[in-house]
């Protein structure tokens, strides 16, 4: 599995770090390291913490190997994966700023995408319930798909939370294949060898202002005025 291999490609990165705080908020979910480093991902609500209560102070380690059986704990696994997964000399910017004409594909909850930029766009939806069509973008519940074949692909980062990712590269066919988002991961060894070539996130200017928001159930909105997105090539 995908994300089985990200946390191999980043297992040196979690040794001696340890949770100082956490928190599972409606929309996101956030983890502040002992190294000041803040991580971010998506609340998908399916299933419970096993690791409810004891969080705080424990080691990189034992989190990661134990936070994988349902969507609510990868989300936390994912909020470690991004607190330590740094891009170097990053571009400002989003990713899909990059990209232009042809088929959009588009694989996340509910995304926004530009469609100036591109002939036509299929969203699959992780939230819809059944097919829309708005001027050139078709809108599909993510049920649905079974392969698809597109100019630029983009997949956003809750597929690893909600653990769609694997059936996504398996059946996707692009020249551009994105990961970005809330919940992306800089792991360019494993995702370069399933076909990505830029990955994307975002990254916090003000990390206590950030995880405030979180954690106190405050608009997701807000988070873009305290954060940069930004990416590069692989």
């Amino acid at each position: 599995m995908i994300l089985d291999e990200i946390i191999e490609e980043l297992k040196f990165s979690i040794k001696d770090k340890k949770i100082i705080n956490a928190c599972v908020g409606i929309t996101y979910t956030a983890i502040l390291l002992n190294d000041g480093s803040l991580g971010i991902a998506h609340t998908v609500p399916d299933g419970n913490n096993s690791l409810g209560g004891e969080l705080l102070g424990l080691d990189l380690e034992e989190a990661v190997s134990s936070l994988k059986s349902n969507s609510l704990e990868r989300g936390i696994l994912l909020s470690i994966l991004n607190a330590i997964s740094k891009i170097p000399n990053p571009q400002i910017g989003d990713p899909l700023d990059t990209l232009e004409g042809g088929k959009l594909c588009v694989f996340g909850y509910a995304p926004k995408i530009d469609t100036t930029k591109f002939s036509s766009i299929i969203v699959y939806d992780f939230l819809a319930n059944e097919e829309k069509k708005l001027g050139k973008v078709v809108i599909k519940p993510f049920s649905s798909f079974v392969n698809e074949t597109c100019d630029s692909a983009v997949v956003f980062g809750s597929a690893l939370v909600n653990g769609q990712i694997d059936k996504i590269v398996k059946s996707v066919s692009s020249n551009n294949l994105v990961l970005e988002g809330i919940s992306s991961v800089f792991a360019p060894r494993t995702l370069k060898n399933y076909g990505f070539n830029i990955i994307g996130k975002i990254e916090a200017i003000d990390k206590l202002k950030v995880f405030r928001i979180i954690c106190e159930g405050g608009d997701p909105s807000k988070i873009s005025l305290y954060s940069n997105k930004i990416y590069t090539k692989i």
